[in-house]
């Protein structure tokens, strides 16, 4: 939830735009009802009480760029526990980012961040990670995409006939702690998922736009959508399966819901394999390949010390200075998101990046499971 003021988050900076100078701090609950019209604006969402559980109750604190007292830019922070290469490690999760229309394209929103980075820093947190709304944006603040996601979307009535539907049990939204041993060993199979809380699950399960329903499996569960479904399509929003076996299951299962109020059906995956084993399908089923997550490294030692990746430490060049210092003529250091890249082999090194990096951390496939 958002901290009060203390000597580490509530110092302000200023920052100079144009020929005003904006303050750099935390917002406090008395600028709520000003944050709020620029979070309205730049989402278009107008739950004001929404609103206010995600900033100070969901977020662990949120830092805005402050110009006569008004925050024009704003972004809030969720501390999450990341699991990488075996290990457990903090990530500064950088959610609700936004900027008022006039002050747009001022620089505001890189204050902002560099402010919370600076914070994270000081924390020696290892990552931190966002869902974009401009993967080129924050590329430039040194994130990079770390995984890549396959959106399946199939002809029910052309699901392959396997598996057993009533293996899943129907659950009601107030039990959602039965999946969360499921969720937990299912983000432990991936680099970079991130763990759910028990606050996580219900802000999940209660987003205004969805109409949730739930079925729990020994070896996975599945979240579906059943609010305004588009063409007929039924929308599984989360899928975990453990097994193979599982997942034929969960195709038997949604198979069922053909003909009545659902003609498709669309899901996430991180890995075509266990589909592409049944055959081919007719009509074959849509693929759309899509980027995850954006990563990078924040606290340069305790990245490596922590992941270990301690032999693999490198300089980072980092357009921020926070990892390191800013790229210069000439200079070859890989940056702060690159260095995930390669670590998990999402990229091949270029020649300025050690061998040795390559896929050190690349006993598991990146996956970045949770939205927020």
């Amino acid at each position: 939830m958002t901290q009060p003021s203390t000597t580490a988050n509530s110092v302000s900076k200023i920052t100079r735009v144009g020929k005003t100078d904006a303050v750099i701090r935390t917002v406090e609950t008395g600028d709520f009802s000003l944050a709020v019209e620029t979070w309205k604006t730049a989402f278009g969402f107008t739950d004001e009480e929404r609103w206010k559980k995600f900033a100070f109750e969901v977020s662990d604190y949120a830092v805005g760029a402050f110009i006569d007292d008004y925050p024009h830019a704003l972004a809030t922070v969720i501390m999450f526990d990341a699991n990488f290469n075996g290990c457990t490690i903090k990530c500064g999760g950088i959610a609700g980012v936004a900027c008022s229309p006039p002050m747009r394209k001022k620089g505001l929103v890189r204050a902002v961040l560099k402010e919370i980075l600076d914070r994270l820093n000081e924390q020696k947190v290892e990552i931190s990670a966002l869902w974009p709304f401009s993967y080129p944006f924050y590329e430039k603040m040194g994130y990079s995409v770390t995984d890549l996601q396959y959106e399946v979307t199939q002809k029910i009535d052309a699901i392959a006939t396997v598996g057993d539907s009533s293996k899943f049990k129907p659950v009601k939204l107030d039990d959602y702690e039965t999946l969360m041993p499921i969720h937990q060993r299912w983000s432990k199979k991936y680099n970079l998922s991130l763990e759910r809380t028990s606050q996580r699950w219900q802000r999940q399960l209660t987003r205004p736009e969805r109409h949730f329903v739930l079925y729990l499996h020994e070896d996975g569960y599945m979240l579906w959508n059943l609010q305004d479904p588009e063409k007929r399509t039924l929308e599984v929003v989360e899928w975990a399966y453990l097994t193979e076996q599982a997942f034929h299951d969960g195709l038997a299962l949604i198979k069922n819901c053909g003909q009545l109020a659902f003609d498709n059906a669309k899901w996430v995956m991180s890995d075509l394999d266990p589909l592409l084993r049944l055959g081919v399908s007719y009509p074959p089923a849509k693929i759309n390949v899509r980027h995850g997550m954006m990563t990078r490294v924040v606290n340069t030692e305790a990245f490596f010390n922590n992941t270990g990746l301690q032999e693999q430490s490198i300089e980072i060049c980092d357009p921020m200075e926070i990892s390191g210092s800013a790229r210069v003529e000439g200079d070859r250091r890989p940056g702060p998101g690159e260095v995930i890249q390669v670590a998990t082999g999402f990229i091949n090194p270029s020649g300025h990046v050690p061998e040795a990096l390559y896929k050190a951390a690349a006993n598991a496939k990146t996956f970045s499971i949770e939205q927020y």
